[in-house]
Formats: C-alpha cells, sequence, structure tokens
C-alpha cells in the first residue's frame, strides 16, 4: 500500500492518535523477564503515580481506583521508598531533568500522607544532580487541596501545580461522573496556592467530550479570563481511553479545539497551532520539564508507582498493574515494579518517541537520528516528501512540525512514520 492510499485509509479511523503500539501484542516478541535496563544514562526524569481518587471519572485512561483509607495510602508510600532507593542504588550518577507526581490525584492523600508523599520526594531527588532547567509539578484537583499540602508542596521545592477543570458544564461533567467546582472555589484556591508560595498554576481542559458545544467551551473560556492561570493544557478525548468509545468526528474534534485555540490566543495564551500546552509566558512552553524533556527531547524517563510507565534507550516497562480491573490486590505488593519490560529495536523506540512528540504536534529529526543512529532524513524520505509536499507538515530548522491542515488528522500523518504500518 502506498503512502497516499495509507494516510487516506486512516484518515478519520480514530485508532490514529497518540497511542503507540496499539495493542500490546505488538510488542509481544520484544519482552523479557527483568527490569528495564538504564545503563549508561546521565540524564533522566522521574514520575511517581498516586492512583486514587475521590471519585473516578469515565474518560479517564489511567490506572486509579477510589482513594483508600489512610493506613493503606501510607502503605502504598513506603513501597513507593522502597522501590526508589532500589533504583538510586542501582543507578547513582543520575542527572535529573524533571520530576511530575501525577495520578489519579495525588492531593487525595489525606494530610498526613501528603506530607509523607513531599517526603518521599525529597528523598527521590536527594543525592541526585538537577538540571538548569529542573522543574518540578505535582497534579491535584481544587476540592482536594488544602492549605497545609500547599505549603508543603512549597517547602520540598515544588512550584507548580496542574489542576483539572476538563469543563465546567454541569451536564457534561455529570456525564462523565465528575463533580463541578465552583468558580469562586477555584478562584479562591488559585489566589491561596499563588500567595502560599506556588509559581505556576496549570488548568487542564478537554474536547471531545459528551454533550460539548460552542457555548460551553465559550464559558470555558470565560472562566479562564477570570482565573488566569499561568498555562492551560488541552487534552482531546481519544477512542482508546476507558469507556469511551463514541468519539465525535475528526472534524467536530477540530472544530473544538480551535475555537479553544482561538479563545486562547485573544486571552493572551501562547502556543503553536497543535500543540496541546499553552503559556502567558513567551519563554515557557507550558510544561513541567519532566514534559519538555520527555516530549520535546526525548529524555528517558523512569515511573514508581503501580503501572508508571519508563522509558531508556533499550526499551520501555510498564509496571504491575497495567490493564489490571482491579488494583487494591496489587497495593500490598512490596515492589511495584516487575511488570511488563520490553527491550526494544531502534525502529520501535523511533515510533515510540514519535507518539510521545505527536503531543506537541513536532518531531525533532536530530533526536529520530540519534534513536536510529541513521539519518533520519534519509530513512524517512518518503513520508517527509508526502507530508510536506501536502502541506500536512513543514519544517522549522531541526524540526518537522503539524500544520493547520495536518492537524485535522494529525494521528494519520504521525502513524505514517511508525514502524508497523498496518493494524
Amino acid at each position: 500500500m502506498s503512502i497516499e492510499e495509507t494516510y487516506l485509509l486512516r484518515k478519520d479511523n480514530p485508532i490514529w492518535n497518540t497511542s503507540y503500539p496499539l495493542s500490546p501484542e505488538d510488542w509481544s516478541s520484544y519482552r523479557i523477564e527483568r527490569n528495564l535496563p538504564f545503563d549508561n544514562e546521565r540524564e533522566m526524569s522521574f514520575y511517581v503515580h498516586i492512583p486514587f481518587c475521590r471519585q473516578l471519572c469515565s474518560f479517564c485512561e489511567y490506572t486509579r481506583m477510589v482513594c483508600p483509607d489512610e493506613k493503606a495510602q501510607a502503605a502504598y508510600i513506603d513501597t513507593l521508598y522502597s522501590d526508589i532507593r532500589k533504583f538510586k542504588e542501582a543507578y547513582p550518577n543520575i542527572l535529573l531533568r524533571g520530576f511530575d507526581i501525577g495520578g489519579g490525584t495525588p492531593t487525595a492523600l489525606t494530610e498526613d500522607n501528603f506530607v509523607k508523599l513531599m517526603d518521599l520526594y525529597r528523598f527521590a531527588i536527594s543525592g541526585l544532580d538537577l538540571s538548569n532547567d529542573y522543574e518540578p509539578s505535582i497534579e491535584g484537583t481544587f476540592d482536594t487541596l488544602s492549605e497545609r499540602k500547599i505549603a508543603s508542596m512549597v517547602d520540598t521545592g515544588i512550584h507548580r501545580l496542574s489542576l483539572g477543570i476538563q469543563s465546567t458544564d454541569n451536564l457534561v461533567l455529570c456525564l462523565h461522573h465528575r463533580k463541578v467546582n465552583e468558580a469562586s472555589t477555584m478562584k479562591k484556591w488559585i489566589a491561596e496556592a499563588l500567595n502560599i508560595g506556588i509559581h505556576k498554576v496549570n488548568i487542564d481542559l478537554m474536547y471531545g467530550l459528551k454533550g460539548q458545544t460552542k457555548q460551553n467551551i465559550d464559558v470555558d473560556l470565560n472562566l479562564i479570563s477570570e482565573l488566569c492561570p499561568q498555562q492551560v493544557t488541552l487534552y482531546e478525548l481519544r477512542t482508546n481511553m476507558i469507556a469511551n468509545k463514541d468519539i465525535p468526528t475528526k472534524a467536530v474534534l477540530y472544530e473544538q479545539y480551535s475555537l479553544y485555540y482561538d479563545g486562547l490566543m485573544k486571552l493572551g495564551y501562547k502556543a503553536r497551532f497543535g500543540e496541546n500546552a499553552f503559556s502567558l509566558d513567551d519563554n515557557d512552553r507550558g510544561l513541567s520539564s519532566y514534559l519538555r524533556s520527555r516530549m520535546l527531547e526525548g529524555v528517558s524517563y523512569k515511573g514508581f508507582g503501580i503501572s508508571a510507565q519508563s522509558m531508556s534507550k533499550h526499551g520501555i516497562s510498564y509496571n504491575v498493574g497495567k490493564g489490571n480491573k482491579d488494583i487494591r490486590t496489587l497495593l500490598p505488593f512490596a515492589t511495584y515494579e516487575g511488570g511488563d519490560t520490553y527491550l526494544l529495536p531502534s525502529k520501535e523506540l523511533a515510533s515510540k518517541y514519535i507518539a510521545i512528540g505527536a503531543y506537541n504536534g513536532s518531531i525533532s529529526m536530530k533526536h529520530l537520528s540519534d534513536i536510529i543512529g541513521k539519518d533520519a532524513s534519509v530513512v524517512y524520505k518518503n513520508e517527509i516528501e508526502h507530508c510536506l509536499n501536502n502541506e500536512l507538515l513543514v519544517k522549522e530548522t531541526d524540526n518537522l512540525v503539524i500544520t493547520r491542515k495536518g492537524f485535522e488528522h494529525y494521528g494519520a500523518v504521525f502513524s505514517l512514520f511508525y514502524s508497523k504500518m498496518e493494524v
């Protein structure tokens, strides 16, 4: 099948988005029975997964459960301590580029356990070198914040707080089993966070949700104008997200993204069309340093906690719990390592990097060349020519960047560069 035929076949198929591989079976021949190696790697980022939430939103694709009791929370953090200690002993010469604590909802922990989590963060970075652009970040929700939790973040050195709104419309949120926050409550907590010492507040929004219209998107944008967060991240509801198979058409998704994009531009946010991160700062890409290094530069990352993903120059791994329907049985485990590990050939590592870069709407040709050990402009010559000639991508210095035309079917565009071309 030609590149043109492949692109046309995939244009309106929702499975082509930012997911790679499409099925775990695609990597079955690369699976090994040991932990993912990070040999001879100096630069990396850390991610800690807290899989606890007060309520379970139907659009969430991440591993999570209703928050357990205080004792179970503390035991989970103790296991994280053990896994991080062992990793640091095995790889002591680390230059840390970023550190994100996500979930789930990290701020859903009790106050005492949240302080314990912040102590874990201190332990995790102790003795490691930090890069000049190092900027740790933590996720939360407005209804799980407290002054003590925010003060603990700041005392620990975490000054970026990412808060999910997803939508301001009560009906939209109810359809997805999510609680509505009053605007006054959100304003209060953002002001409180900044007053205590948080430097950057990011707000998450989503498009493609059931019941979403131009009218409630306008309301979302009006709220952003009132809250004035330093950053906004815009997520698309994808067909592989849990319990959401009824996804709008590509045309509707494109229209809704465009409405948010144009509205955020009018409010003074900066982003290239096709990116999902927006910032009021010209010199800020709207991302934590963990995400900047991972998406833009392909820096390796190590994930701790149930189902957390890791990527090194050797392959990909997923901790225990990836795909489990009931993770409560995993909480008592002495370690969350030892899930699925794949030693990948360069072509598969390149495909995974391209899928990650698709969130940012770009591919670094330099990094792609480094992964495959060859000149990427030669290896992907036909794909590049097709995308440039059809104005789906443009060249910007070292990068291939999605165009407005290409973004409507970005999954079909970027998947042309994947190793596995057929479903």
